[in-house]
């Protein structure tokens, strides 16, 4: 795991130096990720006039409980912890990158593991939690200085591995696999804006 962040933490870095003589890269944050126990922080990089690409980090940290469907290995309350990795792509095709209205298609994996919080034994091994899937949005970016404000609206598609006797007691979220609407707001900042534009 600390492996797969130092080399998260490089490709950010790696992407903020490719755009430092350019317009500059957003460094941001999903508000929206706040309400679901993912703690987000992401850089977009201008790469074209009308094109950027971006990564978002979701760091996962919740209590949820995880039931079972066998009665000799019950379930129980569970600290959920893992990432999400969200590379993006985003067109804007009326103004310059990083600025307006835009399409984005994105993909995201993520990894969570559970642990108990009373301490006893699974009987087996540890649920894990995998996912992937894409998205496909349309939002608008505005301007504030050197802050941003970004929100969105489209679709998310999303294949859960099966967790096997366990499941995520979760009822008020949407099906863990399958189509569904997804939306957010993101706030970000412009660290080295190089253009001084406002």
């Amino acid at each position: 795991m600390f492996k797969s962040r130092s080399i998260l933490l490089a490709f950010l870095c790696a992407l903020t130096w490719h755009a430092s003589a350019q317009n500059g890269p957003i460094v941001r944050t999903n508000l929206t990720d706040l309400v679901v126990g993912r703690y987000s922080l992401g850089a977009e990089v201008p790469v074209r006039p009308h094109l950027s690409v971006g990564l978002d980090v979701d760091y996962i940290a919740r209590d949820v409980f995880v039931g079972s469907g066998h009665p000799w290995y019950p379930g129980g309350d569970t600290k959920k912890r893992g990432i999400i990795l969200e590379p993006q792509v985003r067109w804007y095709p009326g103004a310059e990158a990083a600025h307006g209205t835009y399409t984005a298609l994105s993909g995201f994996f993520g990894y969570a593991r559970y642990n108990r919080l009373d301490e006893a034994s699974w009987g087996v091994g540890p649920p894990e939690w995998m996912v992937g899937g894409a998205s496909l949005h349309v939002g608008h970016q505005l301007i504030l200085g050197r802050f941003l404000l970004d929100g969105y609206l489209g679709g998310t598609w999303t294949s859960e591995d099966d967790m096997g006797i366990f499941y995520e007691d979760l009822p008020l979220f949407p099906q863990a696999s399958g189509l569904r609407v997804s939306g957010g707001l993101r706030l970000g900042i412009r660290p080295c804006d190089r253009g001084g534009r406002q």
